[in-house]
C-alpha cells in the first residue's frame, strides 16, 4: 500500500511505528511501576482513575476493546481485566501478551480510511454509538493511552519515582549526542 501524505507531500508516520513508540513507552513505565510496593502501587490520588493499578488496567483494557473493535468487535473476555490480573507483574506480562495480536491487527488493516460504527464507553459507564473511521478509532486509542500514561507519570512523580526521557523524539529518533541545558539554549535566547 502507499504511504500517506501530508500536505507538502511529506510522508507520515504509518500506525505501527505510532504502536512501537507507545509500547516502548509503556515498557519503560510498567518497568518503574513494577518496583512500587503493593501499598504505592493501590495508593489513591485526587485525579484520574485514583491509582496506579486502575489507571493501568483502563489503559491495557482499551488496547483490547478499542482495537478489537478494529475488528468487529473485541474477541472473548478482557484479558487485563482488574479481576483478572491482580499485581503489576502480572499486568506487564499480559500486557505484553496482547502486543503480537496488536501488531497482527495493524499490519493487517485493509483499509485505514474503512468507515466504522464504534462504541465508546467512558468511565461514567456512559456508552455512544459513533460513525468515524479504522484511523480515527487506532489514533485515539494512541491518544488515550498518552493521556492515562501523563496521569500515571504524574502519581509515580507523587510517589518520588518518577519516569522520563520517554519522549517521542528520544524513543524513536537517532541520538546525535546528549549536551547540557546551557550548551542546547546558548544563543537561543533561552536560559
Amino acid at each position: 500500500h502507499q504511504p500517506r501524505r501530508w500536505m507538502g507531500g511529506h510522508t507520515m508516520l504509518e500506525p505501527l511505528d505510532h504502536y512501537r513508540y507507545l509500547t516502548e513507552a509503556r515498557h519503560r513505565l510498567l518497568d518503574r511501576v513494577r518496583t512500587l510496593s503493593p501499598e504505592q502501587y493501590e495508593r489513591e490520588f485526587p485525579f484520574g482513575l485514583k491509582t496506579v493499578r486502575r489507571t493501568l488496567h483502563h489503559m491495557a483494557g482499551a488496547e483490547w476493546f478499542v482495537l478489537g473493535q478494529l475488528r468487529g468487535w473485541p474477541q472473548g473476555d478482557n484479558p487485563v481485566s482488574l479481576r483478572r490480573v491482580l499485581d503489576a507483574s502480572a499486568l506487564d506480562a499480559a500486557w505484553r501478551d496482547l502486543e503480537p495480536s496488536t501488531i497482527e491487527l495493524i499490519t493487517g488493516e485493509p483499509d485505514w480510511d474503512r468507515p466504522l460504527e464504534i462504541t465508546v464507553i467512558i468511565p461514567s459507564r456512559q456508552a455512544f454509538q459513533v460513525r468515524t473511521t479504522a484511523l480515527r478509532v487506532f489514533t485515539q486509542f494512541c491518544y488515550h493511552e498518552v493521556h492515562h500514561r501523563s496521569q500515571v507519570m504524574a502519581m509515580l512523580r507523587q510517589l518520588g519515582s518518577p519516569v522520563e526521557t520517554i519522549d517521542f523524539l528520544l524513543l524513536t529518533a537517532e541520538a546525535v549526542r546528549e549536551v547540557s541545558a546551557e550548551e542546547a539554549l546558548k544563543g537561543r535566547g533561552g536560559g
